[in-house]
């Protein structure tokens, strides 16, 4: 990764690189750091803080954008003004400065850049005079790195390599669509064509070189298998390998074309925006009525989608492609064939079928039948007999024939089109090969290139791009194998130690694609060989993920998976997803079968065979079984494998050296740079990683021989040692090279020295300067010697005048006037010089010599300022065009016709203005250019695009004036050019006007429709189905009336009326208040009966259990009861009256009645049974007593001991006091009786007073809190925008602002604990809505969190507003509901049981503790320890909060050391989780009580005084006593209290929790 993270703040001030999301690398000053937060400035004066350590930690998959990092930015001025051409010796070298100096030369027109072996080449998108002849001439016979780099460059240097070493040489040219593979092909090949021209003299027979034989054939090829896409006009569709043979004497002597994979699906559909193959739209323009296509490219249906390309002219293509097929010595009678028979497939894509089981070609279409079977020289019956019906063929049997369906005769119509297309595709390829390849010997050395499609990553990505993008993978093996892996070899074997990068290695993803038996193309061939029960689609997608589901570079995908199209809607079951070497790939598996098997119905093959047409003949030969045979089995796969592995085998046999070609943006504009995406290249091409590998080694290597020989003045004095490598080693000590070279630039191998980038270059500097003084004495010696000064001078001056002329040529300024006269000059001085050798004439002759070179230098210098100036004014003239480019888009708006026809008029006058004055301006500017392009236009390899080059001769009669001078016709361009930028800023005004008044007339329609969409969501919401259910049809009615009015409104917010919209909205708003008044007032009416109804039920419950206990006796109970029963009936009288809060109102008075009769019955009743207590306390004292004074009377006490034998046993507990009305809980069970509705206000009406049909005035705004307009950036309403989405909307917002940020909700819920690892998957509350079921357990897993502590996770995340995690399984609002009944008391009853044996007597101590305890609770005159107190809790039950039976115990592992995962945990409620397990061998009991909420609740444990040694253990901050405990228990804090267990079982207690001040 390119990241620094060692920055202090002693580096303030420093320069440094920042990574952007949209500009790749920004330039800043770094300011200074705290902790792990960096300061910096960028040049924009933008401040950011960015955290070092971020781009450390592992990718987080709810990263928004991968985190900014910083890299050393190292200021080298001579960088900083040209970059360099190795990026090898760059300074500091990662991705921020390989980016920044690639554009910096791609700004200067610098296309070419060195990366060590590899040429990068960028796409100008524009012409640029640096392909001529003399720039030819300047990289021929010149050593490697002497020039700047160029394609030509690597041209030569494989020819020379071949020369030198016998070895046949291979240029792969890599790189994705558009990015300009196909022409860099060409001009290599121009380049060794014109070369091999030069050894072979131009001696070929027919006026043409070998050499010129295979650059003509480019036309050809590319008519055929070229077609714009949206990423490239000319982009290549199928692969080529040219290799080109070369003799003993270097010159080409022919040539062999290998061609991989044509894209056939095009010839029968192409996307939107793309083209078919070329050579349809060259035939249609160029020949039209000779072979009888009429209509034009759009009434074909394989040509119709899009039909012209920019900078193309389709009728000169199409000569040019007819002169390419002649070049190749193909003949006029089979240049027309070729042309019928694609005439011939343009027809039979017309052919329409019958909509029918039983299809037959459609009466219409007969003609386009006939034309198809006459070019391609068939029989018009049988053609349609074949393409509509299909015959299957059975070995052994006779063939059985049966009729199509409309689609499965399009099927067959295509897929002969696509057969007759490729065979005539493959036998030009064999022609053009007839041709050139015509070397006698049997294995020619030979110069290969290699033009291959890039990786592909189209909207949808079928069967073509599998194989395109496996072609990729192996080529880019073939790239690591050679220049990564190939380093690391050399390294070992001269065993040098050095600083090791990991090479990437995609064999994994290979061996997926392409190794048997399971790899994806071979598994698609064994199911073509299934035939009928072959699988597609789905089904062959589930065969491949139970194969490679598990692969590293394999994923599935799905609706239910993460990943997403390019359209960013989700996957489906047919999709599949490849992690390529260029990032992954989402495959769609459609017709996978049919495209691999290729195979033509051997009924068609018959019809074609008969074909009168020679050429067609002879594509479909009759057929043999063998052939049958042989068909079935070879597919697509197949063919294509065994080609890539020929293909592979002949690179890796090779030198090979690699071109990466880069788009640089997707727009196809000259001089625009997306950072984003070239870096994205240059990494995914490998360019990166190279880089670092030759970096971090020692890319420069001498074998020791050779540098010895070369460096051997280092060697100093005697004596030498005896080998080469010892003698290397003292040379590299020598005192000149030890004081500038040290020990860390070069490594000692076994036969080579290595050195790092810059040593070599060292060297020789240091040897150059040794060496001068003894060359320069050399060489007077020489020339004195000699005796010839003067013609030595005479000879440089020749030699000065040769090399400027040169120079002049190559850089375009040869045409200059100046530079002529003095270069004419010059040469004159030369010629008398020569004539007459003297002094004074040399001395003439270089003077002259220095002046042509500073004129040279000069216009050099005025050319450059002449571009500059030419980009700035294009660039201005482009901002106007873009600017009014706004405008048109705007017009295009409007809705009334007569402003849009206005402004768009006015916009196309302005238009035409700016467009001349562009054409004005590049025709002056070009004057540089058009004697360069009057040398190379028509010399061989020169621009075949006419466009260009009429872009380059504009039309003089725009720049000349008659006889004004150069100054007045600037002026007179200059003003002209500002009369035309006058034009767009008044167009500006205008339509922003415009604009204006249609953004109030949209204004008032959105707020109408949102008054008409709130209008319907306040009707969606009365449960209209519950009506019904309940009987109630008015309600239903209301609610239909208003649908209508809605539907109405809708349909007039269509017109352009105001007035009529608004008075259609305002009667759907009236009927909608309408019915849900009505729905208001029948769910109050039959609620009120459903609570009648309770009241009066509970009122007679208490009536009878007053009756039993005697309570109607008291004084004015009855009377209670009676108006009680009185005020039911007035309420049931107020049920017809449509007032609803008079209703409600009577309903209430109703219920407290009942309620207070309630009341008094349970005063009476308390009272009762504290009499009942009293004379129960009276005869149990009596009988202590008796056994007091009478040992044989039993005692009732339990704990008596000795002979006597305990009487009673009490299980009742003491009568609690009257229950507040807090405790009493909530007395009547009102259930959902009636549908459950409540409305909002309604909302008003918005004004459109002023508002008419042409236009729009301004309107009252909507307060927000009343409409909520949908609308899209520009202004429209969303239609699709439904009221539950609305509804869902609004309740979303609502929780997400309760619910706060992120890290408040963690807090909020106790997940304190946890909030780092919840942090790492979310950043935000809205990414927890997002999350599924999978990723929640994924975060407990990962974030080791208890099981009490996940479900706590789960829940809350199924609160928040729209979520997908499910609630945990049994997991609900636990306790009672405040919708629960009231409970009927039930009076205790005193259950005395006889005992059958007396428990053991208590000791003394055990006596005086109870009697202690007793006497602090019991009332003054109970004479008995055991008498029982007021406030004794009841039992347990009584006491505990309820909670669902049904709860099964979960785990309660990591809780506390006295549970095990046996543990039983009950779940309380939401804030409290109780705990319960058997622990030590006596059987005592653990019970904790857990907080499992976000807040810490006091909790108290009291066991009475039913015992006196309960609590054994107490794990807590508290002190514990024996009958009572209190902690306060944190948030995922716990209470544990360890019970005897025969006390457990003996005794009661209760327990109290409140959380700040509120009892739970």
């Amino acid at each position: 990764m390119d990241h620094s993270t060692n920055w202090t703040n002693d580096d303030a001030g420093g320069l440094c690189w920042v990574s952007d999301p949209t500009q790749a690398y920004i330039e800043a000053v770094f300011k200074g750091i705290s902790g792990n937060i960096a300061t910096v400035e960028t040049v924009q004066g933008q401040t950011m803080e960015i955290d070092i350590q971020a781009p450390l930690a592992g990718p987080s998959r709810k990263q928004k954008e991968p985190p900014r990092r910083l890299l050393q930015r190292v200021p080298v001025e001579s960088i900083a003004l040209n970059g360099v051409e190795d990026m090898d010796n760059l300074p500091s070298l990662h991705e921020a400065s390989i980016l920044s100096n690639v554009d910096l030369r791609f700004r200067m027109d610098k296309i070419y850049t060195n990366s060590g072996p590899i040429l990068i080449a960028m796409n100008p998108f524009k012409w640029l005079p640096i392909y001529g002849e003399e720039v030819i001439k300047s990289y021929h016979n010149r050593p490697y790195g002497s020039q700047a780099p160029h394609c030509f460059m690597e041209a030569e240097d494989a020819y020379q390599q071949l020369i030198k070493t016998q070895l046949n040489q291979a240029v792969v040219i890599c790189g994705e669509s558009g990015a300009g593979k196909t022409e860099t092909t060409k001009l290599m090949l121009q380049y060794l064509s014109v070369i091999s021209k030069r050894y072979e003299g131009g001696s070929a027979a027919d006026g043409m070189t070998m050499g010129e034989k295979i650059v003509e054939s480019n036309p050809l090829m590319e008519a055929f298998g070229n077609a714009k896409t949206l990423r490239n006009n000319n982009s290549s569709r199928f692969g080529k390998f040219t290799a080109l043979h070369y003799s003993p004497q270097h010159t080409i002597t022919g040539c062999h074309i290998t061609n991989l994979l044509l894209e056939k699906a095009r010839i029968v559909h192409q996307a939107e925006g793309e083209r078919n193959f070329h050579i349809f739209y060259q035939l249609q323009a160029g020949a039209a009525a000779k072979y009888g296509l009429d209509g034009g490219a759009t009434s074909q249906e394989y040509t119709k989608v899009c039909t012209t390309v920019s900078d193309m002219n389709d009728a000169e293509e199409y000569g040019l492609t007819v002169k390419s097929m002649k070049a190749v010595d193909i003949a006029d009678a089979e240049i027309d064939s070729v042309m019928k028979i694609v005439a011939g497939v343009l027809q039979l894509g017309n052919v329409k079928f019958t909509n029918s089981d039983n299809s037959a070609v459609d009466g219409a279409s007969s003609g386009a039948l006939n034309a198809a079977a006459g070019m391609l020289g068939v029989s018009a019956s049988k053609l349609q007999h074949a393409l509509v019906h299909r015959v299957r063929e059975i070995a052994g049997e006779a063939p059985v024939a049966s009729p199509n369906n409309q689609e499965q005769s399009v099927h067959l119509r295509d897929a002969t089109s696509k057969s007759v297309y490729s065979k005539l595709f493959d036998w030009l390829v064999t022609r053009i090969n007839m041709t050139l390849d015509v070397d006698s010997a049997s294995n020619p050395k030979f110069i290969g290139i290699l033009d291959i499609f890039g990786f592909e990553d189209m909207r949808v990505n079928g069967f073509e791009q599998l194989f395109i993008n496996t072609t990729n993978e192996m080529l880019q093996k073939v790239f690591n194998d050679i220049i990564f892996k190939k380093e690391e070899e050399e390294y070992n074997r001269e065993q040098i130690v050095w600083d090791k990068t990991v090479f990437p290695d995609n064999d994994p993803c290979i061996h997926m694609l392409t190794k048997r038996p399971i790899g994806l193309l071979p598994y698609l061939d064994s199911e073509c060989q299934r035939g009928m029960a072959a699988s597609e689609g789905e089904a062959l997608v589930r065969k491949f993920n139970q194969s490679h589901g598990n692969h590293k570079f394999y994923e599935v995908c799905g609706p239910a998976s993460v990943w997403r199209r390019k359209d960013g809607k989700r996957t489906q079951n047919e999709d599949f997803l490849v992690h390529h070497f260029a990032g992954p790939i989402i495959y769609t598996v459609s017709d996978f079968i049919d495209k691999n098997r290729d195979a033509l119905y051997g009924h068609v093959h018959d019809v074609l065979s008969e074909s009168t047409n020679p050429l067609v003949a002879s594509l479909y030969p009759q057929r043999t079984e063998e052939d049958n045979v042989a068909s079935s089995k070879m597919t697509v796969g197949n063919r294509f494998l065994g080609q890539l592995q020929q293909l592979v085998g002949m690179l890796r046999a090779s030198e090979t050296r690699f071109v990466r070609c880069i788009k640089t943006n997707e727009t196809f504009s000259p001089s625009v740079v997306d950072k984003t995406s070239v870096l994205r290249q240059l990494v995914c091409s490998g360019v990166m990683a190279a880089l670092e590998v030759r970096r971090a080694g020692f890319p420069s290597r001498m074998l020791f021989t050779e540098f010895v020989r070369e460096f051997r003045c280092f060697s100093g004095k005697p004596p030498y040692p005896s080998n080469d490598k010892d003698l290397t080693a003292k040379m590299m000590k020598h005192p000149s090279v030890a004081g500038r070279v040290t020990e860390a630039q070069y490594r000692l191998g076994t036969t080579k020295l290595f050195m790092q980038a810059d040593v070599l270059y060292t060297l020789q500097s240091i040897k150059n300067k040794a060496i001068e003084p003894y060359v320069r004495r050399l060489q007077r010696w020489w020339i004195k010697n000699q005796g010839q000064i003067q013609q030595h001078k005479l000879k440089r001056g020749t030699y000065m005048i040769a090399r400027l002329t040169e120079k002049a040529k190559t850089e375009g300024v040869h045409h200059v006037a100046f530079v002529q006269k003095i270069l004419a000059a010059a040469d004159a001085a030369r010629l008398t010089a020569a004539g007459n050798l003297n002094r004074e004439n040399v001395s003439a002759l270089l003077d002259l010599c220095e002046t042509a070179e500073a004129n040279v230098d000069k216009a050099v210098q005025q050319k450059a300022e002449a571009y500059r100036i030419r980009a700035e004014i294009l660039g201005v003239l482009d901002g106007f065009s873009a600017r009014l480019e706004a405008v048109k888009a705007e017009a295009a708006t409007l809705y009334n016709p007569e402003a849009k026809a206005l402004l768009t008029s006015e916009c196309d006058a302005a238009e035409m203005a700016l467009t001349s004055c562009r054409e004005e301006q590049t025709a002056a500017a070009n004057a540089w250019d058009q004697a360069v392009m009057a040398d190379t236009g028509e010399q061989t390899g020169g621009l075949r695009r006419a466009a260009t080059r009429a872009n380059l001769y504009a039309s003089a009669s725009k720049v000349k004036m008659g006889n004004a001078s150069a100054q007045e016709q600037a002026a007179a361009r200059d003003g002209r050019m500002a009369e035309a930028k006058s034009m767009v800023p008044p167009l500006e005004e205008l339509c922003a006007r415009l604009l204006e008044e249609k953004r109030l007339m949209d204004a008032a329609r959105a707020q109408y429709a949102d008054a008409i969409d709130q209008a319907s969501y306040r009707l969606d919401t009365i449960p209209v189905d519950q009506y019904i259910m309940f009987g109630i049809t008015n309600v239903s009615d209301a609610v239909a009336e208003a649908r209508m009015g809605i539907d109405q409104a809708h349909k007039m917010l269509n017109s352009m009326d105001p007035e009529g919209f608004k008075a259609a909205v305002k009667y759907a708003a009236e009927a909608v208040e309408k019915a849900i008044h009505k729905a208001i007032h029948e769910s109050s009416r039959m609620q009120a009966m459903s609570d009648l109804d309770e009241g009066d039920k509970v009122l007679r419950d208490v009536y009878e259990m007053a009756a039993t206990e005697n309570v109607l006796e008291v004084p004015g109970f009855q009377g209670l009861c009676s108006s009680a029963q009185q005020d039911i009936a007035n309420a049931r009288a107020q049920c017809m009256i449509p007032d609803v809060h008079t209703l409600q109102a009577s309903v209430e008075t109703a219920l407290s009645s009942v309620e207070a009769c309630h009341d008094a019955y349970q005063h009476n009743f308390v009272a009762k049974r504290r009499a009942d207590r009293d004379k129960f306390n009276a005869v149990k004292n009596m009988w202590e007593g008796k056994a007091n004074d009478n040992p044989e009377v039993p005692s009732a006490n339990r704990r008596a001991s000795g002979s006597g034998k305990a009487l009673f046993k009490v299980k009742a507990a003491a009568m609690p006091e009257l229950p507040t009305a807090a405790e009493k809980g909530q007395l009547f069970k009102r259930e959902q009786k009636a549908p459950v509705f409540s409305a909002a206000a309604p909302s008003s009406l918005p004004d459109v007073s002023g508002l008419s049909g042409g236009g729009a005035a301004e309107v009252e705004p909507i307060p927000a809190a009343e409409f909520h307009t949908h609308v899209d950036g520009e202004g429209r309403v969303l239609e699709d925008v439904t009221d539950a989405d609305r509804a869902s909307d609004m309740e979303y917002v609502a929780k997400m602002a309760e619910a706060g940020s992120l890290g408040e909700w963690i807090d909020a819920n106790g997940l304190s604990s946890y909030k780092e690892q919840i942090c790492s998957y979310a950043a935000e509350l809205h990414d927890l809505v997002e999350m599924t079921d999978e990723d929640v357990d994924e975060l407990i897993s990962e974030s080791a969190m208890p099981k009490l502590a996940g479900r706590r996770l789960k829940k809350a995340i199924s609160e928040l507003a729209g979520a997908q995690v499910s609630r945990p399984v049994g997991d609900s609002n636990l306790g009672v509901s405040e919708n629960a009944p009231g409970i009927a008391m039930e009076p205790p009853q005193y259950v005395l049981e006889e005992l059958n044996e007396a428990p053991p007597a208590p000791t003394e101590e055990e006596y005086e503790a109870d009697y202690a305890a007793a006497a602090a609770v019991a009332p003054p005159a109970a004479p008995s320890p055991y008498s029982f107190a007021d406030d004794t809790p009841s039992s347990v039950a009584d006491a505990a909060p309820a909670f669902d039976a049904t709860e099964e115990p979960v785990a309660a592992t990591g809780i506390s050391s006295k549970f095990s995962d046996a543990a039983k945990v009950i779940v309380v409620n939401d804030d409290f989780t109780k705990y319960v397990e058997t622990v030590g061998s006596d059987g005592d009991t653990a019970i904790g009580y857990r907080n499992t909420g976000p807040k810490p609740f006091s909790l108290t444990i009291d066991f009475g005084a039913s015992t006196n040694t309960m609590v054994k253990e107490h794990e807590g901050n508290a002190t514990p006593s024996d009958l009572r405990v209190t902690q306060v228990v944190q948030p995922n804090g716990m209470m544990v209290v360890v019970v005897g267990a025969a006390d457990l079982a003996a005794g009661t207690y209760q327990y109290k929790m409140s959380m700040e001040g509120e009892s739970l």
